[in-house]
């Protein structure tokens, strides 16, 4: 959870300076609420922000936060953060020369938070009463985030990711890529799927 929290704070404290000020990068100083809905729109950051809420319900027990507690809900955030990581290891990181703190809060939010939460989720959630039907509801919050990232494009004209930005991918090619990782979320929920099954059998035995 810490890394969790600390990742964040880290790309908050970059972002929200370097966006609220004008420099010779950004010539126009945006208002806070403006830079707090755009740090929203990062996968990277509703996913780790979900991480923490799951350790949070899971230590609280407050009934406000018990979807976090489902079985389904820890399995779908260990589909979504490994997303998150290998999307990130393959698709990004090759393209970002980062440093010092910027650096230190990649490296938190795509490899260090999503490695403990599978570790976590594996040796500590409970475990047997997935089904690989639970598979389509695992997708909901997905959808409602590209959703959310397309109705707020449309009059902010910015987008999180080039995957998800119709201005240069066309609607048809944001539909593709889309596809392309609802199918790679569907495999990392299926294996957590059978894993869990393999796990909640091993406990009872």
């Amino acid at each position: 959870m810490l890394t969790g929290l600390a990742g964040l704070a880290i790309n908050a404290s970059s972002m929200f300076p370097s966006m609220m000020t004008v420099s010779a990068t950004n010539p126009v100083a945006r208002s806070f609420p403006d830079v707090f809905l755009y740090f929203w729109t990062y996968f990277t950051h509703l996913t780790n922000l979900g991480l923490i809420l799951v350790y949070v319900s899971e230590l609280s027990g407050w009934r406000w936060l018990g979807w976090f507690r489902q079985p389904r809900t820890q399995a779908l955030m260990a589909g979504f953060i490994t997303l998150v990581m290998v999307f990130y290891h393959f698709m990004l990181a090759p393209f970002y020369k980062l440093e010092g703190a910027l650096a230190l809060g990649s490296y938190l939010l795509h490899y260090a938070t999503p490695i403990a939460y599978l570790v976590w989720w594996t040796l500590f959630a409970a475990h047997g009463s997935l089904k690989f039907r639970d598979i389509p509801i695992m997708w909901v919050p997905g959808l409602v985030y590209v959703a959310w990232v397309l109705v707020r494009g449309l009059w902010a004209r910015e987008y999180p990711y080039d995957i998800l930005n119709p201005d240069k991918m066309g609607y048809g090619g944001v539909a593709i890529g889309v596809g392309i990782i609802f199918v790679a979320v569907t495999l990392f929920c299926a294996v957590l799927v059978w894993l869990d099954g393999i796990l909640g059998r091993r406990r009872a035995a």
